[in-house]
């Protein structure tokens, strides 16, 4: 922040709070067309401030704020998905997550969460199968095709728009809780999880891996029934080979 003020100051101009820089990002944003792949969307973003003639400092400065406002700003990450999922070429597979089905496959149908369930590919798949299955996300836009995907399949889910810091998880509610390609989960969400499934339920995680397993080591409260780190084409980017790490831990 000191660099950031001293350059400003040395180009005669005031200084931006985080508030005008994340504001004036999503004017920048709201304006862009749609577009499947989001970090197209910050290059953009990027590439114009340079333009612009803005330095790279403040440039760097000024993608730091926009970074930490996505952790707790609604609007724009409503934003950002809502042009991620309007766009003509997904970044995402339209199929049901393996580890999904696999966890699925043996288990008596119950009541299901899909957490970020984006297109809800893996909400109407567990419908198709009987389980009764609530999904959220941020973006208007993902829960509208999710809702127009079950119609399709002839299926009902319960669509909600909502980050994962505004949905009210429960206790002891749910016998499934799916989560992938969303966040690295951590001690916290494993309290969460633990309290809002029933007995012998289950969360199901892929994500990008982290390297030191702390996801791993977040649930070992819980039964650890899979656990892989591997090297593949996954569901997110499919046209890139990437590490990820899969979980399906229970509660006992």
């Amino acid at each position: 922040m000191a660099v950031f003020l001293l350059l400003a100051g040395l180009m005669g101009a005031p200084p931006e709070s985080d508030q005008e820089i994340w504001d004036s990002f999503i004017r920048w944003l709201q304006a862009q067309p749609p577009n499947s792949h989001p970090g197209e969307l910050f290059a953009a973003y990027r590439a114009d401030e340079t333009r612009r003639g803005v330095s790279q400092d403040v440039v760097n400065h000024r993608m730091a704020v926009i970074s930490d406002f996505f952790q707790t700003r609604r609007k724009g990450t409503e934003i950002l998905w809502d042009k991620v999922f309007a766009g003509s070429d997904p970044i995402f597979k339209e199929t049901p997550t393996a580890l999904v089905v696999s966890a699925a496959e043996n288990r008596r149908p119950g009541a299901a969460l899909d957490v970020g369930m984006g297109q809800g590919r893996n909400s109407v798949y567990l419908a198709a199968r009987g389980w009764d299955v609530t999904g959220f996300d941020p973006s208007a836009q993902a829960v509208r095709i999710a809702q127009s995907n079950a119609e399709k399949a002839g299926v009902r889910i319960h669509a909600v728009v909502a980050r994962d810091d505004e949905f009210d998880y429960g206790a002891d509610r749910w016998d499934m809780i799916v989560v992938t390609y969303v966040k690295d989960l951590t001690i916290n969400d494993a309290r969460i999880f633990w309290r809002a499934l029933k007995p012998g339920g289950v969360v199901v995680y892929v994500n990008g891996a982290d390297s030191d397993n702390a996801v791993l080591k977040a649930f070992l409260g819980f039964r650890i029934v899979r656990f892989e780190d591997v090297e593949t084409n996954a569901d997110w980017n499919p046209g890139r080979k990437t590490r990820e790490q899969r979980l399906i831990a229970e509660k006992d």
